[in-house]
């Protein structure tokens, strides 16, 4: 019986000996003493290119001399607008093509590219937005309304200017050729637009279809 209990006293102590961690599988201290060499260490010391960042004011973007910006803090994803003048419709559009929303829009009375002032004519092609304003209290030149809405997005379309997109105090031509050039929508609509609309937004006139197009 005693040989028996030695032999079981000998394998519990193996096995707790076998648990325990050996003092060669510690994680070793760390060396306190590492120093870079002096050759790295010159190199860093001399290092001096980094200079501080030049962040733009969002306020006050036309004295940004970059074309591209953003504000402090933020990554903007430029956008792009698309008015499909034949449709009466207005995308907006990442820089990838794809489509994040779209509206319906009022464009000019009278089809074709604009020629000439007071054609009743939207230029077409692709422009920058150099400003947008509160128009709440514009009035227009003929009829004295205030007719543009919240808001204003100014288009650079020389040699024309007062191109852009708008509200509207006439909801009920929101679709439809009802404007002198400017691209009209609903107020609730325009609000979303300028939202996503910045410096960097391009914005591009597709052409009406011509008499050839309509034969074809």
């Amino acid at each position: 019986m005693k040989p028996i209990i030695t032999i079981l006293s000998l394998a519990f102590s193996a096995a707790m000996l076998a648990g325990e961690p050996s003092s060669s599988a510690q994680t070793p201290a760390a060396d306190d003493d590492f120093q870079l060499s002096p050759a790295v260490t010159d190199m860093i010391v001399a290092y001096t290119r980094t200079l501080p960042p030049d962040l733009p004011d969002p306020e006050r973007w036309d004295e940004i001399d970059s074309p591209f910006s953003s504000a402090p803090g933020r990554m903007r994803i430029a956008k792009k607008i698309v008015v499909d003048k034949p449709h009466t419709r207005l995308y907006i559009m990442n820089v990838f093509g794809d489509t994040l929303s779209r509206y319906r829009v009022c464009a000019s009375r009278e089809r074709g590219q604009k020629s000439g002032k007071d054609d009743w004519r939207t230029p077409e092609g692709t422009f920058k937005v150099y400003g947008i304003y509160n128009s709440t209290d514009w009035t227009y030149k003929d009829t004295q309304d205030k007719c543009y809405g919240p808001f204003f997005i100014a288009l650079w379309t020389p040699p024309f200017y007062g191109i852009g997109i708008h509200g509207t105090n006439s909801p009920y031509s929101v679709p439809g050729r009802r404007s002198h050039g400017c691209m009209r929508m609903h107020n609730e609509d325009i609000s979303r637009v300028r939202q996503m609309v910045d410096k960097d937004t391009r914005v591009t006139v597709l052409p009406d279809f011509t008499d050839e197009d309509a034969k074809n």
